[in-house]
């Protein structure tokens, strides 16, 4: 019994040694923004900075260690994007041949609105080093570059941006030729509109700003001829 008793005082007080002595947790730091996600099994590393060349163009300087030449995705895409949201950025493929090269990447064709981006450089193991020396063949894992750039881009901001491609997303999904003209859910969807005549005969043309889309649609019956982006009469 006495043996017993013993065992169980040596126990409890193994039990409250270990709840004192247990090691505390280390939090974790959170990376810069320019901080590079290095390949651990071999040391490589991408670098980038951005500044802005105009309102819609980013000027990347990309440093690199990994054996050259490879190919790299570069890109430039607005914070604060929701999974569900119309992608708004830009991006391309580059051949980096220099351990510090430039890469200058427009958005204007894309009318990025006015914002904060992440300029990211991205090295693909899968498809980055088809072309590269076997050092560069034998990386396995993803290396990512990253910076944050500010531009004004075309004046609107990231929500407006954001309320124009939803009200795109609509129209391309759900109007087709035929389609019945309701003014009322268009105008519910698409905001307020401007009328004009249509350069087909007997067509209307709906210029709505908000959607940055025009709706033609035939008199005779009421419904839709066809849609175009951007403010059009034909």
């Amino acid at each position: 019994m006495k043996k017993l008793s013993l065992l169980v005082a040596i126990g409890a007080l193994i039990i409250v040694l270990g709840v004192f002595f247990e090691e505390p947790e280390v939090a974790k730091e959170t990376p810069p923004a320019n901080a590079a996600v290095q390949d651990i099994t071999t040391g490589f590393e991408i670098f980038v900075e951005a500044s802005p060349a105009s309102a819609f163009t980013a000027e990347l300087t990309v440093n690199t260690n990994i054996p050259l030449p490879i190919e790299v995705m570069a890109s430039l895409s607005i914070k604060d994007q929701n999974p569900t949201d119309t992608y708004i950025g830009v991006s391309k493929r580059v051949t980096i041949t220099s351990p510090v090269q430039t890469v200058i990447l427009d958005g204007e064709s894309e009318n990025l609105p006015a914002g904060e981006y992440l300029a990211e450089v991205t090295f693909y193991p899968r498809w980055g080093a088809e072309n590269g020396p076997s050092a560069a063949r034998e990386i396995r894992e993803e290396i990512l570059g990253i910076a944050e750039i500010e531009l004004t881009g075309s004046g609107e901001s990231k929500g407006q941006a954001d309320q124009r491609n939803v009200a795109q997303k609509w129209v391309i999904e759900n109007v087709v030729v035929g389609t019945q003209w309701n003014e009322s859910q268009f105008v519910k969807v698409l905001g307020e509109y401007a009328k004009s005549e249509a350069d087909l005969n007997l067509h209307d043309a709906y210029y709505f700003p908000q959607a940055d889309m025009t709706i033609i649609v035939r008199r005779s019956n009421c419904t839709v001829a066809i849609w175009r982006m951007g403010k059009a009469t034909r």
